[in-house]
């Protein structure tokens, strides 16, 4: 492994692995902190959904409270970190609910977590960040994601997922 870059919470690497004929495959990969997302529930029935700015699209996307694990190693307590700055509630109950990975060549993990129970307990919002909070059934929050011009993917497979698993229709 050979490091090419390194800077501003990200790494660049050059690496390799062999496969299963011998062979070696040489790659460029991107090494960033993990990110953690949240179905937060306000009641059995809706969940807390963000409308947020995104300067570099020059628009609104819909996503799941999420944010980087770069402040802590565990990522339950990143999770609900996360969920306090951005949405201004806390989850008495926490629990992870799947992981996904992007591609060989990003190394990191979304991990989604399943919080319920909620309390107010706010914690500051990052300054640079435009969000709205808005509490939306599973199948309109599913709608708002997919209809985003630039698809938050985590929050996507995250709630196809869990309307599957639970067998909750989707329009």
């Amino acid at each position: 492994m050979e490091e090419l870059y390194n800077d501003h919470g990200l790494k660049v690497i050059l690496d390799s692995a062999t496969l299963p004929d011998g062979r070696v495959k040489k790659i460029a990969r991107v090494v960033r902190p993990d990110v953690v997302h949240i179905i937060a529930f306000a009641t059995e029935t809706t969940i807390l959904l963000l409308r947020e700015y995104r300067p570099f699209y020059g628009t609104y996307i819909w996503m799941l409270p999420s944010g980087k694990a770069d402040k802590e190693k565990n990522m339950a307590s990143a999770a609900q970190r996360e969920l306090q700055e951005e949405t201004g509630f806390r989850a008495e109950e926490l629990t992870l609910y799947c992981s996904t990975h992007h591609s060989e060549s990003l190394v990191m993990s979304n991990h989604i977590f399943i919080g319920k129970n909620l309390t107010h307990a706010p914690l500051p919002q990052d300054e640079d960040e435009m969000i709205e909070v808005h509490t939306l059934s599973l199948n309109d929050a599913l709608e708002k994601v997919l209809a985003s011009e630039y698809v938050h993917t985590a929050s996507a497979y995250g709630l196809l997922r869990y309307c599957r698993e639970h067998h909750i229709p989707t329009k």
